[in-house]
């Protein structure tokens, strides 16, 4: 992942109690993948070393470029508008690493993927969540900064508390069958204590959550 991560993209943070590793253990291996939003592969290419087959979907023409190295085929386009020429029932699983926040109409496009999974299919996302403490306290003292990264990326159009996330996935047809979180440890980020925040985090997982994982099957 090193020439991805080169180029300017997002690459593969191999953390065991990190986004990526949680997003990957939900899909498993030897699944028919459509992963949207899949920038350089940097998700891809675990997957397709565990047996997947994945098709991409990517806005960004250059990282879409570099995805095909890894990815049977990847389409160039934004994913609320483009095309999809996949037959119903054509995925095991969706994949929406850190997507949906920057879509302009998340519930449509989760309805949208809905037909393209098999009947035992499942979603798998990963999402912010607003209501994370440091937000909260933010708000007490009068703070709503966007930023160039985080839960207040300026690029971010749609936010999430635990409800509402779940919420979005019931109203777009789907059901929620297991939700796990991160909780990353700026500077000391070292498994053990990732694993003492993430116990920490289980007590109240709607305000020590910084990012929710969620895999959701049709209804």
């Amino acid at each position: 992942m090193a020439a991805a991560a080169n180029l300017g993209y997002v690459a593969l943070n191999e953390r065991p109690q990190g986004g990526h590793s949680k997003l990957l253990a939900l899909v498993g291996s030897d699944t028919r993948v459509l992963d949207v939003g899949c920038s350089s592969g940097y998700l891809a290419r675990p997957l397709v070393e565990r047996g997947c087959t994945v098709i991409g979907i990517e806005q960004d023409s250059d990282a879409a470029n570099a995805a095909r190295d890894v990815c049977e085929d990847v389409l160039i386009g934004d994913v609320e508008s483009l095309g999809l020429p996949f037959a119903p029932g054509s995925f095991d699983v969706v994949l929406c690493g850190d997507l949906i926040e920057h879509l302009r109409e998340p519930e449509r496009f989760l309805a949208r993927m809905l037909p393209l999974l098999r009947a035992d299919g499942r979603i798998v996302l990963t999402t912010p969540n607003v209501a994370n403490w440091t937000i909260r306290l933010g708000l007490l003292a009068g703070r709503w900064r966007y930023t160039e990264r985080g839960i207040l990326d300026r690029t971010h159009l749609h936010l999430f508390t635990r409800a509402t996330l779940v919420d979005t996935l019931a109203r777009a047809g789907y059901r929620v069958v297991e939700l796990d979180f991160t909780v990353p440890v700026p500077v000391f980020g070292v498994p053990a204590a990732e694993r003492v925040a993430h116990t920490v985090g289980r007590l109240r997982p709607s305000l020590f959550a910084y990012q929710f994982v969620v895999a959701a099957t049709p209804v």
